[in-house]
């Protein structure tokens, strides 16, 4: 069709995905959607080809998430659609997954058949589901809870530790936390009958506020795994004043911080903060360890044993 004579598809279905059920709403016949300003998605999901174009690969399977969900009543996204909806840190095949999740009460009804898409039926209350980007979508503490069955023990924490670390609202968008640990809890001992509730139970022990990255949880985790103390998160190098620096990681009793380096300290900027920040520690009298990425691929482990040999050295641990 000349470009003269297309007509421009309507706001609404430029800014969002949609359905052939949705373009028909806003007047628009299948025809128009063969034109190559309109992406087929897949799922029976379109899109213009300026949003798609716009949205990252690895993300346009929301798109078809958040379309149906919009389309599909008491539907829902949960799972690990939802999980990367909020941008959370998964394990590598839940990060991977580009099957969209959806979810529906266990009522009688049409079940969810469409290619790439998983169906589940659950029955949630009220509260478990929330309102995302115009679309239904599992409530963060729900959600940890959906993403139970498919995690270890350690996935969990740091999934956890993800959803209730203080967001920094100048780089996120946001104030207020994913959940809380009394959300998650409470979500937990509310639900009964779900895979992975035992050990959601078991990972909500470990769960702690103040992990910026999974990096720290991992360090942490491991710090406890070696039979050592364990250190307290975001510790300020002086405790009376609200502008002091902080320690990812430490023991404020003996003086000792802890810090993890990763991608993002290697620029000269960053490092040159990095360096003010480490002044004052030690200026304040602190002892001041530093790890990086070669130590995640030990799981910690070799930390963790350089912790230990410091606490020992200075008598501090048997």
């Amino acid at each position: 069709m000349p470009q003269s004579r297309r007509r421009p598809l309507p706001e609404a279905l430029q800014s969002a995905p949609f359905t052939l059920a949705g373009a028909h709403r806003c007047g628009v016949d299948a025809r128009r959607l063969t034109y190559d300003d309109v992406v087929q998605l897949g799922g029976g999901v379109h899109a213009s080809a300026e949003l798609v174009e716009r949205t990252p690969p690895e993300r346009r399977h929301h798109l078809i998430a958040r379309a149906l969900a919009a389309e599909m009543p008491q539907v829902w996204i949960s799972d690990s659609t939802a999980a990367q909806m909020r941008g959370l840190v998964l394990p590598r095949r839940l990060a991977a997954e580009r099957r969209v999740h959806l979810s529906q009460p266990p009522s009688p009804g049409t079940r969810i058949q469409r290619n790439g898409v998983v169906g589940h039926r659950r029955a949630v209350r009220q509260k478990d589901v929330v309102t995302r980007e115009g679309a239904a979508i599992s409530s963060a503490a729900r959600n940890w809870l959906e993403l139970a069955e498919a995690c270890t023990h350690r996935d969990l924490v740091i999934l956890g530790d993800q959803l209730v670390r203080r967001p920094y609202p100048e780089y996120e968008q946001r104030t207020e936390p994913w959940a809380t640990l009394e959300e998650l809890a409470e979500v937990v001992t509310a639900t009964r009958r779900v895979r992975g509730r035992r050990t959601a139970l078991a990972a909500l022990a470990d769960i702690r506020v103040g992990a910026d990255s999974p990096a720290e949880t991992l360090l942490r985790l491991a710090i406890v795994d070696a039979g050592l103390p364990e250190p307290q998160l975001q510790v300020p190098a002086i405790p009376t004043s609200p502008l002091s620096p902080a320690a990812d990681l430490g023991y404020p009793e003996w003086k000792i911080a802890l810090q993890y380096e990763g991608a993002t300290h290697y620029s000269p900027e960053q490092h040159r903060r990095d360096q003010e920040r480490d002044n004052v520690f030690r200026a304040h009298g602190w002892e001041i360890l530093h790890f990086h990425r070669e130590h995640w691929r030990t799981q910690f482990r070799t930390a963790a044993a350089i912790v230990g040999q410091l606490l020992r050295t200075r008598g501090l641990i048997g």
